[in-house]
């Protein structure tokens, strides 16, 4: 393509070539007569004039922008269209739905339908968009469940079913723009629940279901100063002080004074579940 300095020099110099032949070729041209100014143009004058136009190269067309692919150089280059993606398009540039088209003009990205209006200076921007996703398992422990049972003898333990354990699966989604890093995402979900192990364990035969929680001592010593022998004149006897009709309602036998202070307590809390600290008015409130 020629500078445009240097075409116009040289279409300058093809008219004045020109001209010279059409003096030398008027009549009377020797003699010194002035070529007539209606008569008519030598032949083949019109054609020499548009070959020496058409030897000149055309002015170059399009829009010049700027182009940057993924992480490579800008570079800049001349373009018809007006909508940036066709712009990768015709460059052979090969893209997906995932990837960013950017443009941005005088520093700022474009947005909307602005994009689809390239002009002069603009700078066009492909972002390659993937997402790695890596998958993590971790276990869930067990849990243990016991249930107090009397067929097994006291503090006995049988393990009636074994459970498994949980798993739980981390997800991680990284987003990368370019090859680097510019999010990370992270879900957890159970993808497999926990199975509890299942152990039977022996009762005391002296337990009593929702009295373990009490401060029998501290009753005891209020009681009885905690002497399992203890006897009222008024007809109370043991630790706790039972009158021997509430001793037999709750399966005593004799005396209360008589029996085993394990047994005594065994009975109190029978009592306990029947009646609340009610058997114990002034003393009930140490439980």
């Amino acid at each position: 393509m020629l500078h445009p300095t240097i075409r116009r020099a040289v279409t300058g110099a093809a008219v004045a070539s020109l001209a010279g032949t059409l003096l030398l070729a008027a009549p009377g041209a020797a003699q010194g007569e002035a070529p007539s100014e209606t008569g008519p143009s030598p032949a083949g004058s019109e054609s020499q004039i548009d070959g020496a136009t058409d030897a000149l190269e055309p002015a170059p067309r399009g829009t010049r922008i700027r182009l940057r692919v993924r992480n490579q150089d800008v570079r800049g280059l001349r373009t018809t269209r007006t909508w940036a993606r066709k712009v990768l398009v015709d460059e052979g540039v090969r893209f997906d739905d995932n990837d960013l088209v950017r443009v941005r003009r005088d520093g700022n990205l474009v947005r909307g339908s602005e994009k689809r209006k390239l002009r002069a200076g603009d700078a066009v921007q492909l972002v390659a968009v993937d997402r790695v996703v890596k998958k993590r398992r971790t276990m869930i422990e067990r849990p243990t469940r016991t249930r107090t049972v009397s067929r097994l003898r006291a503090g006995q333990r049988k393990v009636v079913a074994k459970g498994r354990p949980g798993v739980r699966t981390t997800t991680i989604v990284k987003t990368r723009h370019n090859r680097s890093v510019v999010d990370v995402e992270r879900t957890r979900q159970v993808t497999r629940s926990a199975k509890p192990r299942k152990v039977l364990v022996g009762a005391d035969p002296h337990s009593v279901p929702g009295t373990a929680h009490l401060n029998w001592r501290a009753l005891a010593n209020c009681e009885s100063g905690g002497n399992p022998r203890a006897v009222n004149p008024a007809g109370y006897h043991g630790l706790y002080q039972f009158d021997s009709g509430t001793w037999r309602s709750v399966g005593g036998s004799g005396v209360a004074s008589r029996a085993s202070a394990g047994e005594q307590t065994y009975r109190a809390k029978l009592l306990y579940k029947q009646r609340g600290r009610s058997p114990w008015p002034h003393c009930g409130r140490y439980l």
